[in-house]
């Protein structure tokens, strides 16, 4: 499906202001926010969706680039393009957010961050849906933030990208799929590399003068679709990825050598007849760090079957889990925890755990109103079994206007290297985190007015070397405001979000922006040209220094030679704004890279 570029931004911006701004096409657009295909109209979370169009109209490189664009969603990296990045989602830290590519689970068990969004390059994506608020009812443990769902291309079309820029920055990517009859392959790849520049670098330095930190990756990914006659399918689904990242392995030292060598292979095998659906997935991870004396391996395996039926607006289903970490470095601990093997009194990272689940969702509409609601239960083999829910409802107001109200309870179960942690000080007594949020939205036209406010038992956060749970109740409230406005040849958009953040304690989280604003403006000064300008303000944070009161102005300049090929420019922190997101760790300064695109 085909957006117009008016619409693609305003989906970007805020999906609910579009839901009755073009009827038309919204009716078109299916997404998989409750873990089943169902229009966007049904949804009643706040969801966004940032579109292809969207993608390369603004040319982002990194998964990362895209979701800073939207209300409520920071991030914190230690450097540049590889470096260990996570997403603030409504002020919630990465590991509390499910990352799925194609439907696959890319949330890594042997890391202590969830998803490893570093290595997530943004190229041959179709779409990337984003629905906010305790979603562990539908999707378990991993999503008590949110979940971001990566759709790639299986386009008949074919999509080629060159790319290259400061910092020596070259990238090249293409997609194409194959069809016959009712058979479809899909086949995609992508590679970028850069010289890069310093990971660390001490608050307000040059950072000219570092060493460079460089980075490289490749990804390959493949989707095979075929029908059998009319009620049955067929996918099977395979993304790897290799990637490559340099950094300074000692604190404080910015020309210290250090690397990181990982590999990401996610896989599935969905099969369909009729109403029941039988998928099976696994994701492996593996991490080879390396510095001067030393290497840690690290692996981690993540294994599922899940089984459903859908009965109507009625999905029932069960599923069983299985996540490993295999790590050759020991840590000790007493005393050990009775699901982690022990040898000598010392913990052996090679363990395991399993979860069976059982769930049901529903959505339906009386009367006008659009009501969602799913009921989890998940038995944990390591943590007591837990049930999480949520409800949701919309209340259309008129043609153009909504409110919606959606209540949820969400559980994060620690995850095995947050108990081990070869990095510091493991900890056997580490407790699940529960927590429980309530959030209203109202929408009219392109206006939409978001409130949220969440509370936390045991929030498990790092202090003193390790994971520990906060106690009492962490408290997560604000709100988000976003307009978008169509002008003839101009479109604008534009979002605030107001943060706050309080444990037991009256303290912050850490790095949480409080205030945060989002503008973008596109000029469409011809049928071939048009011109775009974004920005971010970011407000106080608890670092302060260089992390808080900046912003950063990025500009686009897109041409369309012809039919089937478009050149572009694009200029990020066109100010050479002088800023960093984690204290003493560097960013890019103003940086320009030129670009081709085809489609045939």
């Amino acid at each position: 499906m085909k957006l117009s570029k008016i619409t693609a931004a305003i989906l970007a911006t805020a999906l609910p202001t579009s839901v009755f701004a073009d009827q038309n096409t919204l009716e078109q657009i299916i997404v998989s926010a409750n873990n089943f295909a169902q229009n966007v109209r049904s949804v009643t979370s706040e969801m966004h969706v940032i579109t292809a169009e969207e993608i390369e109209a603004k040319h982002y490189t990194t998964l990362i680039q895209a979701l800073n664009t939207l209300p409520g969603i920071s991030f914190t990296q230690n450097g540049g393009l590889g470096s260990s990045t996570s997403i603030l989602l409504r002020g919630s830290s990465n590991n509390r957010t499910l990352i799925l590519i194609d439907g696959i689970r890319a949330n890594d068990p042997s890391s202590t961050t969830g998803a490893n969004l570093a290595n997530i390059m943004i190229a041959n994506i179709e779409r990337i849906e984003v629905i906010k608020g305790a979603q562990s009812g539908v999707w378990g443990s991993d999503a008590a933030a949110g979940v971001i769902n990566i759709i790639t291309k299986d386009s008949p079309d074919t999509f080629i990208n060159a790319e290259a820029g400061s910092y020596n920055t070259r990238k090249l990517s293409v997609a194409t799929t194959l069809k016959a009859e009712k058979t479809s392959l899909a086949l995609s790849a992508s590679h970028i590399e850069t010289d890069g520049f310093t990971s660390y670098a001490p608050r307000g330095e040059n950072i000219g003068q570092y060493e460079d930190d460089g980075y490289d990756n490749t990804n390959f990914s493949a989707k095979f679709s075929t029908d059998f006659g009319e009620n049955g399918s067929l996918n099977v689904t395979h993304h790897h990825t290799k990637a490559l990242s340099d950094y300074d392995a000692e604190y404080a030292n910015p020309n210290s050598d250090g690397a990181v060598d990982a590999q990401t292979d996610l896989t599935s095998i969905e099969y369909k007849i009729d109403n029941t659906k039988l998928t099976l997935q696994q994701s492996l991870f593996t991490s080879n760090q390396k510095e001067s004396d030393y290497t840690d391996n690290v692996e981690g395996t993540t294994q599922s079957i899940q089984l459903t039926q859908q009965l109507g607006n009625l999905i029932l289903g069960t599923a069983y889990s299985y996540n490993k970490i295999d790590s050759e470095k020991p840590v000790y601990s007493f005393p050990a925890p009775t699901y982690i093997k022990t040898y000598q009194n010392q913990l052996i990272q090679k363990t395991d755990t399993t979860t069976v689940s059982a769930f049901a969702n529903h959505s339906h509409e009386f009367e006008g109103v659009v009501f969602n609601e799913a009921l989890r239960w998940d038995n944990y083999s390591n943590f007591d079994p837990k049930f999480t829910g949520k409800i949701g409802a919309k209340f259309p107001i008129d043609e153009l206007s909504s409110i919606s109200m959606n209540y949820g309870t969400a559980y994060n179960a620690p995850s095995l290297m947050q108990i081990v942690n070869p990095w510091g000080i493991s900890n056997p007594s580490l407790k699940p985190e529960n927590s429980r949020e309530l959030s209203l939205n109202y929408t009219n036209g392109g206006f939409t007015l978001s409130l949220f406010d969440k509370n936390i038992e045991d929030l498990i956060e790092w202090q003193s070397s390790q994971f520990q749970n906060v106690e009492g109740s962490t408290n997560i409230k604000g709100y988000e405001i976003s307009y978008s406005k169509s002008l003839g040849k101009i479109d604008i958009s534009t979002n605030f979000t107001r943060l706050k953040t309080e444990k037991e304690d009256g303290t912050p989280l850490a790095r949480r922006p409080e205030t945060q604003i989002g503008f973008d403006m596109t000029w469409y000064a011809t049928n071939q040209l048009d011109i775009n300008l974004n920005a971010q303000y970011i407000g106080e944070r608890s670092e302060e220094h260089y992390t808080q009161n900046y912003s950063v102005w990025n500009a686009n300049l897109n041409y369309q030679i012809n039919k089937s090929i478009s050149a572009y420019l694009k200029v990020e922190n066109l100010f050479d704004t002088y800023y960093q997101v984690i204290d003493n760790y560097a960013t890019a300064e103003r940086s320009a890279y030129i670009g081709v695109n085809a489609k045939f």
